[in-house]
């Protein structure tokens, strides 16, 4: 999942979006060149990078002789981030407590220090070093700064960045009942239990195929999935995490139910069919309708305004009818 850029505010500044949440770019004494905001950057779309985005949004760093100085600010803790670096013939120099870890690139792509990443200069197709890093620290950040200069004899160049979160979802292993299903996510036990409700069939096998529609963000073209029985009462369901999170993305598929989260939970919409709602901070709704896809679909972002490790949610239908099944499949 990466940066849908909004606006280039200013030459010290571009906004944009990632998971429900706003984040920037800002010149601290670096300037901006030009900010795609229109999907149309291509270069991303080589196997230098991973994941390749053969059309992405992207933001130009002006890199010059002397270090120049930029923050990324992530509109909340994140655990990590992946770097896309297009046209790098620079030094990028990230603050002490950085670790970055190379992930792909050209031979001239590297990183010669645990916070340090350097490209070379030369001729294209493609120009300069191009590659992608992992970029984390030992705790939380909701920042991060990092200083440009030059790796060559010129007086300036454009660095093309492009930056997103990994976004790993539940490997369900078992239906242990139709009140409990346990998964592993990121190392971590998860589980979601029915507290008065009722888990349907539970996929373990990869083969759920409907989270694979422009509809989800990310796509998962084959993917678990866990069934939640939906009725004309409330429903309560529980998910256990395994451990504090910063946040999560929910896919919700074949949905004509209203989700009613806990009291001080966050949803925001990050895509969906246009009958997939946030009526209110803490609702989800989907409406009834023949497929395909049947019911609606989309992709929400869960947050608190605190770490948690565990969220419940009530499931009642939207429609005249007296059953029907959700689908559900959640990452981080």
């Amino acid at each position: 999942m990466f940066v849908d850029w909004t606006s280039r505010d200013s030459d010290r500044q571009a906004t944009g979006k990632l998971g429900g949440r706003t984040v920037t770019v800002k010149g601290i004494t670096g300037i901006l060149g030009a900010v795609d905001i229109n999907g149309e950057h291509t270069e991303f779309g080589t196997p230098l990078f991973t994941p390749q985005l053969p059309a992405s949004d992207s933001v130009e760093l002006r890199s010059r002789k002397d270090d120049t100085e930029f923050r990324i600010d992530f509109g909340g803790n994140v655990e990590d981030a992946i770097f896309h670096l297009g046209s790098l013939a620079s030094i990028v120099t990230f603050e002490a407590g950085t670790t970055i870890t190379r992930i792909s690139g050209d031979a001239d792509f590297k990183v010669p220090q645990s916070n340090m990443v350097t490209g070379k200069f030369k001729e294209g197709p493609p120009t300069d070093s191009n590659g992608t890093i992992h970029v984390s620290k030992s705790a939380p950040f909701s920042s991060i700064t990092f200083k440009l200069r030059l790796n060559y004899d010129g007086t300036e160049e454009g660095v093309y960045l492009q930056f997103g979160r990994t976004v790993e979802f539940v490997d369900w292993t078992s239906r242990d009942s139709d009140r409990q299903a346990t998964g592993k996510l990121g190392g971590r036990t998860v589980t979601v239990k029915g507290i008065t409700g009722i888990l349907g069939p539970v996929d373990i096998n990869g083969e759920h195929t409907e989270f694979g529609t422009p509809l989800f963000t990310p796509q998962l073209p084959a993917s678990d999935s866990v069934e939640l029985r939906s009725r004309k009462d409330d429903t309560e369901f529980r998910i256990d995490f395994g451990g504090n999170v910063e946040d999560a993305i929910f896919h919700l598929g074949s949905l004509a139910s209203i989700v009613t989260f806990e009291a001080g939970t966050t949803i925001t919409r990050i895509s969906g069919d246009a009958d997939f709602k946030v009526p209110q901070s803490n609702m989800v709704t989907g409406k009834f309708k023949e497929g395909p896809p049947t019911d609606s679909n989309g992709t929400i972002h869960v947050s608190k305004s605190a770490p948690f490790s565990s969220i419940t949610f009530k499931l009642r239908l939207n429609y005249d009818g007296t059953e029907e099944g959700v689908y559900l499949q959640f990452g981080r």
